[in-house]
Formats: structure tokens, sequence, C-alpha cells
């Protein structure tokens, strides 16, 4: 159900008319992130944020490319295939902040529905379930109740239920009571020793980010900043997401970050138009993306709401920036009823396709949001309303991981332009 991209196209940045006139700071600030840049450029200091998050997805491709089996990705594809090979249920015990980042993923990589869908339509990769954010009574026996193979759906289940638990050096309590309850409850219930019905054996595994080659723990960085350590990548890479391709995609705007110059950089742009907002707001036009933005604000903050929703004449959409979706995940779905047209599984792609039934679709879902999205930027324009609207060819892995890679980048930027120092922390 994921539409797959072998090529990479750049997501881009328009800017609504006047934004690089509309204040006497905005080119000092674009000169001041350019020294920034350069700075990052020619430092040979892995140890400072920036420098870390930037390199990070370059370092673990050429890494794998060098390494193979050896390397960091080498072990995430591993456990990957161990989980995908003999668990249909997988938790992940971590942070909230890490639950945004798989969900991130799942939302905008996976079909929406995933759980719901039987293992065959989910490519044999596992159901993900999360514990260890908080201690919520009920909902981790709700949990636990799901998971036991006492229950009768799970009663002839012939595979085994698995654990990742993604751990730092000072993690919350919470991760660490959530993990060794799962592990006493799933081998209480593997445990042949027992007379109640049996389930195979738990497969769990523990996981540090470990994102330098030196097996350094950044430990000073938000686990918001890594979604391109192995905490991030083997998630992913269970759901059976293209890994490579979203660290293909973050390494491409970490170049792009460090090839252009000054006015022609598109996160510099970004980040010398939103940095002294009172307010920074950015409107959604895709619900693919809603855990992104759950992402994002915890990320920065960033006040972001669903634009599907909104009207296009909304005031609070005076100054304001877009994120927008080109190409939906599957294909339009008429606005007429008697115009619905039969979905099938188109046998060369993992993209649903619409079976003509002889009428065309002259409106559909798609071509509505579009027109508000268009709607919204004409009177954006016309009330004298300025923003930056960042457009994604789609959903894909190469997509997503360039845009993610950009609002980290933009982020450290913020801080170090705040601080008037690259080396300070997050």
């Amino acid at each position: 159900m994921k539409l797959r991209r072998n090529k990479l196209v750049p997501i881009a940045l328009e800017a609504s008319p006047g934004i690089e006139s509309s204040e006497a700071t905005y080119t000092q600030r674009i000169e001041q992130l350019e020294v920034l840049r350069v700075m990052a450029l020619e430092s040979a200091e892995l140890a400072t944020p920036l420098a870390r998050c930037v390199n990070l997805p370059e370092q673990l491709l050429r890494e794998y490319s060098e390494l193979r089996t050896l390397s960091r990705l080498g072990e995430v594809f591993t456990w990957a295939n161990r989980f995908q090979n003999q668990c249909d249920r997988v938790v992940f015990v971590a942070s909230a902040s890490n639950h945004r980042i798989i969900t991130t993923f799942l939302e905008a990589c996976c079909d929406p529905l995933w759980n719901e869908l039987t293992r065959g339509e989910r490519g044999s990769k596992p159901r993900i379930y999360f514990a260890g954010e908080a201690f919520d009574n009920d909902a981790f026996q709700g949990l636990l109740r799901v998971l036991s193979p006492q229950r009768p759906s799970n009663r002839d289940e012939p595979y085994g239920t698995g654990l990742v638990v993604l751990s730092r050096v000072h993690a919350p309590s919470s991760i660490q009571v959530a993990k060794d309850r799962l592990v006493a409850e799933l081998q209480k219930n593997s445990n042949p020793t027992s007379q109640d019905t049996l389930g195979p054996e738990p497969l769990v595994y523990d996981c540090l980010p470990n994102i330098h080659s030196d097996g350094l723990d950044s430990c000073d960085l938000p686990s918001a900043f890594l979604p391109f350590s192995l905490h991030g990548m083997l998630p992913a890479a269970i759901l059976g997401i293209n890994i490579m391709e979203l660290l293909a995609g973050a390494a491409w705007t970490s170049r792009l970050f460090f090839s252009t110059a000054a006015h022609e950089n598109p996160i510099l742009q970004w980040v010398a138009w939103n940095h002294t907002l009172e307010s920074r707001k950015l409107a959604l036009w895709s619900r693919g993306l809603g855990a992104a933005a759950q992402w994002l604000c915890a990320l920065s903050d960033w006040k972001v709401f669903h634009a599907l929703a909104e009207p296009p004449c909304d005031p609070s959409l005076a100054i304001c920036n877009h994120l927008w979706v080109e190409q939906s995940r599957f294909d339009s779905l008429s606005l007429d009823p008697t115009r619905a047209t039969d979905v099938i599984w188109d046998p060369g792609s993992d993209r649903p396709r619409s079976a003509p039934s002889g009428q065309s679709i002259c409106t559909g879902y798609t071509e509505q949001a579009k027109t508000g999205f268009e709607q919204t930027l004409a009177h954006q324009a016309h009330i004298g309303g300025k923003g930056l609207t960042i457009r994604l060819p789609d959903l894909g892995e190469l997509s997503v991981g360039q845009w993610m890679q950009w609002m980290i980048i933009a982020q450290l930027l913020e801080v170090a332009l705040r601080d008037g120092a690259l080396t300070q922390g997050t």
C-alpha cells in the first residue's frame, strides 16, 4: 500500500510575495545563518548537535555500503527480519517522543488502518503497539489483554509477540517497568509448565540509539532529533518501510544545506522567515502527516492545525506557512457517490487503482482539497498575508526523509541563531 519511488524528487519551498522585503532584518538573518552554515561545513568537530544530525544519514549509508552485515544498518535489517518472521505483534517500549517518530513513519508511509489489515495484506509485517511512555494502568492492562494467548482470537496464533525496548542512558523509569512486566507476562504465557493456553516464546530486543560509529549515545540530544538513529530505523524496518530511501532523502537534505549558499538555500530561508515570528503556524494539508505534526511540535514551538477542516478565509491563516503533498497515496475518490468506482489492486505496484465504471470522475476528494489549498493561498495574498509553502511530491520515504531532516536542521539553526554558537546543545 505504500507508493514507492526510486527517483528522488526534491521538496520545494515557495514564498508568498514580499517576504524578502517584508522586514529589514530578513537579509541580516540570512547572512547570520550563512555564517553558521559555513562554520558547520568547515568544522571537523562532529560532537556538535548540528554536525551529528546533519552527518548521521550519510554516515549510516556509507557504513552499510562498506561493512554490510557488520554495520549498524546491517544489525537493523537482521533484527527486522527476525521480528517479521517470528511475530505478528510487536510492542515498542519507549518514550512518548520515540512513539511520535514511529507513528510519523507509520502514518506517512503505511496504510492508514495498518493494524486492521490481515497479515497477508500487511505483507507479513507485524501489527504494532506502544508502551512505556507513562504509568497508565488502564492502557497497559488493555495491552496485556490484547496480547494474551488466552484471548480467543489468539489461541491458534502461530506467531509470537515481539518486544523492542528503545532505551537511553537516562530513560524514564516507566520504560523499565513496562519492559519488566511485559517480559514477565509473555514468558509466563509461553512457559511449558503452565496449564494455561500457551503462546510462542516472545522475541525481545534492547536497542540503544548509538548514532556514532564509536557507539556513543547522544544523551544531550532530545529523542525528537534522532528519527534517523537506530531508534527510528529499526521500527521503520520492522514495518517494511524502505529505510534506505528514508536515509537517502535525509542525506540529500544535508547535502543541500551544505552545498547551497545564502539566499539560494531554502533551509536558511525557512529559518530566516520564521525565526522572529511571535506565533509560528503551519497549515497541514494531509492527514497522513498528522503524527508528523505532533513530532514537529515536540521538536520546536510550532502551532500546527489541519487546514482541510478550515475555511479558506479563516483569519488565522493570514501569517501562516503551509505543508502540501502533491500526490496522495491512493487514487482520488469521487465526491458523487453515484459515480463511485470499484477499487482494485494493481499487481504491478503497491498502489490501489480505480476501475472505471463508464462514468468519468469530474471532481474527487484530492481535487477538492487542492481547490481549498489554492483558494487559501489566494486569500492569503489578497489580504496581504505572508507565508512559506513546502511542497512534498508524495508521502514516499524519500520525501518524508527530506522533510524531517529539513525540520531538524532548521530547529538546530534556530537554537544556534538564538544562542549565537553552534556548539550549544538543544
